[in-house]
């Protein structure tokens, strides 16, 4: 079993911002980029936890 690392969303969006901040050099852009990476990670965690927790 691999250890885990937990990351909080706060984190998460930071990273997400500077790298496409180094990415495209342009805040807006770097804004609407991570909005949108953050939008599909929750998405995808709402849709795959009802098959986690019926594990």
């Amino acid at each position: 079993m691999s250890p885990t690392h937990e990351t909080s969303i706060g984190e998460l969006i930071s990273i997400f911002y500077a790298r496409f901040m180094e990415l495209y050099g342009d805040e807006e852009l770097a804004s609407v980029a991570t909005a949108a990476v953050i939008n599909d990670l929750l998405t995808a965690e709402r849709t795959r936890a009802p098959v986690r927790d019926a594990a």
